[in-house]
């Protein structure tokens, strides 16, 4: 049946977070124990940022796909490791569902219930979901390992907690959510507790629950006491946002539209982000969503009479769910289909032994076997369909924006796709309708919450399409074309307004951490500044479109513009500043475009003595010899290593000094 159903999904690409977190990830390119020591002593989104998450195991498996299995850059690989890692899954939960209800065929409906249900495409089909995947094998045989240890007594209780101890080590290292296993088995004593009465038991197995527990705060405070504290964003979760009433009550409704998902999974979405679902004001979505959490609430009031096994069943969606429901704690995102693989074990669970009992009350024998298997035909058509959103990026962001028309992600994200499918630029128009559909929603949003990425891009977007219509009718388009360069500029400022506030705080909280100026990387965006650099420079105002572009390469000097800030000084008439910013452009890139530039410079004037290059078969080469060239190394060197300092980066440092003084012959900087 799994098979089947995620038949289409082995040749998806690697889709939004996959593509950073294994194409982008350095640490998996070779299998040695210095990438492996990477893993263990950085947080998940290394190289990227220093986050809150801490996931390991899961960042091992994506090492061993990539060059353990030899999969690299090829999805399939990581898509079977996923698939059989869900089958695992589905067999564990058929072992445990039959050791409880001790019958064949509910639990063959439940497992397979569950092993189609289109809301775990996010987390199968989606390579980067390996980390529910994970914590899900973790949790389901850790559960299997505590009941076999409460049958058990002497070395074999003992073999079967230390099994537990360490399937919930890897769980708890693979992703936060594994912890619930502690829930899951309290939970299963107290609704048990008139038949099993396991207070040893359950004593032993939270003991031995103890060690990865605090294993992993441990490793966790470790790793993130080196990290900025984890910023979230009111766009990505506007509880964040909202009063402390207001935020729980919202989260209540977003537990009954996990319901509704989980009973008709029509519309899914990989994004629910501002402002996709609204805080809670008393309407009347919010009051059906109040009632139907209150309604599950008296059934399992009155399961807890009845059925003791189904009351387990649904307690453990709940379990399941609560760590990521912003019941408790706030998190990084207000909703995610990516939460429910764990809870929709829950919910199978009930609805076949809710199936079962009405077939057995109305005495009909083929009731429930009809009804489950419509319904597993249903579930199975709607994963088959679904895993085609996730075959590529533009297919993904396109039905986000169908079922999530009132996020600002998902019609960023798809502007952004359009954007880079065409580099022609001939579909622009429809990029800047699509961008300013994301800003528009977020325009209300006060800048102090607000995010300057949307409007980074939307800027983007607009220069690029002044840009093609000056090239296309330099004298007939000028005045559209500077129209669009004005459009372009009212977006990035309100961008950079954004960005300077979020800068102002980052600041605040790092002095707080003790943190001295001289230990703080500058913050800001890298993009909106080269931007602004960039719409400055159409528009030729060259005081701004310096400043930005000093900005560009303070935060991101291995991706700043050499070139145009070498243009921006010459067009200021400093040509020395112009070759000094050419030379660092090429120590960093090494773009043998900037040495052209370069070239230019000295022979238009600034070597006299004509010796600046000399020849060779593959080209012109900069003599450091000559003393023009060679105060223009040393220079460049040092202003780098001011830059390089600033961002924290004592290693780059350290790698520019020992070229400038060993291959340059430049005095040793000072280190004040």
């Amino acid at each position: 049946m799994p098979l089947l159903a995620y038949s289409n999904s082995i040749h998806g690409g690697f889709i939004i977070d996959s593509e950073f977190l294994i194409l982008q990830d350095p640490r998996l390119q070779q299998a040695t124990a210095e990438n492996v020591g990477l893993i263990l002593h950085h947080t998940y989104w290394w190289p990227f940022l220093e986050s809150g998450l801490y996931r390991p195991i899961t960042t091992l498996s994506f090492l061993f796909n990539y060059s353990v299995l030899g999969n690299a850059t090829d999805p399939a690989g990581y898509h079977w490791i996923n698939l059989l890692l869900h089958i695992l899954n589905i067999l564990l939960l058929y072992g445990l569902t039959l050791r409880l209800l001790r019958s064949f065929w509910p639990s063959v409906f439940v497992a397979a219930l569950w092993a189609v249900h289109p809301v775990l495409t996010e987390s199968v089909t989606n390579i980067a979901g390996r980390a529910d995947l994970l914590a899900g094998a973790a949790l389901l045989s850790g559960f299997w390992m505590y009941l076999k240890s409460t049958e058990a007594s002497g070395l074999i209780r003992v073999a079967w907690l230390s099994g537990l101890m360490a399937v919930t080590t890897l769980g708890v290292f693979s992703k936060e959510n594994a912890v619930a296993i502690l829930g899951v088995i309290v939970l299963y004593e107290f609704a048990l507790w008139k038949d099993r009465k396991q207070l040893k038991g359950l004593l032993l197995g939270c003991l031995a629950l103890l060690p990865p527990f605090l294993a992993m705060w441990y490793q966790r405070s470790v790793v993130l006491a080196s990290s900025h504290p984890p910023n979230i964003l009111f766009v990505e979760n506007p509880l964040t946002g909202a009063g402390f009433l207001t935020a729980r009550l919202t989260a209540i409704k977003v537990l009954a539209k996990y319901l509704w998902l989980l009973v008709w999974p029509r519309t899914l979405s990989w994004d629910y982000s501002y402002n996709q679902i609204p805080l809670v004001q008393g309407s009347p979505q919010d009051w059906a969503a109040f009632l139907t959490v209150v309604a599950v609430l008296i059934v399992a009031v009155i399961l807890f009479r009845r059925n003791r096994l189904c009351l387990f069943f649904a307690g453990f969606a709940f379990v399941a769910i609560v760590p990521v429901s912003n019941l408790i704690i706030l998190i990084g995102t207000m909703m995610a289909e990516r939460f429910l693989y764990l809870p929709s074990i829950g919910f199978a669970a009930c609805i076949v032994l809710g199936a079962f009992e009405v077939g057995r009350r109305v005495q009909s024998r083929a009731l429930a076997p009809v009804f489950l298997c419509l319904l597993l035909a249903a579930y199975g058509a709607r994963t088959l369909v679904r895993n085609a959103d996730w075959k590529d990026p533009l297919a993904l962001v396109t039905s986000g924006v169908h079922t999530s028309p009132n996020s600002f992600k998902t019609h960023d994200a798809l502007a952004s796709e359009m954007f880079e499918s065409d580099h022609t630029f001939s579909n622009i128009d429809s990029v800047i309708e699509e961008a300013r559909k994301s800003v528009a929603i977020l325009d209300a949003v006060p800048n102090a919450l607000n995010t300057p990425i949307p409007f980074t891009n939307t800027g983007l977007y607009y220069e690029r399409r002044g840009t093609r219509l000056a090239r296309r009718d330099p004298q007939g388009e000028a005045l559209e074309s500077i129209q669009s360069y004005q459009q372009s500029l009212q977006f990035l400022i309100r961008a950079r307004s954004i960005d300077k506030l979020a800068g102002a705080r980052y600041l605040k909280e790092e002095k707080a951490r003790g943190k001295l100026d001289s230990e703080i990387v500058p913050p800001g965006l890298p993009q909106l500044y080269q931007e602004l650099a960039l719409t400055y420079w159409r528009l030729g105002d060259l005081r701004n479109a310096y400043e930005a572009a000093i900005q560009t390469r303070l935060l991101a000097p291995d991706r700043a513009d050499y070139g145009l800030l070498s243009a921006i000084l010459l067009a200021a008439n400093r040509k020395d500043e112009a070759a000094i910013v050419l030379i660092e452009g090429f120590l960093i890139t090494h773009d043998s475009n900037l040495i052209s530039r370069l070239r230019s410079l000295y022979v238009g004037g600034l070597d006299p003595k004509g010796c600046a290059f000399t020849e060779s078969p593959t080209g012109p080469n900069l003599n450091d010899s000559c003393e023009v060239v060679h105060i223009g190394l040393c220079k460049a060197s040092t202003e780098l290593m001011d830059i390089y300092r600033r961002n924290q980066k004592q290693d780059v440092v350290a790698e520019i000094e020992k070229n400038a003084t060993e291959e340059f012959g430049c005095p040793a900087t000072r280190r004040d």
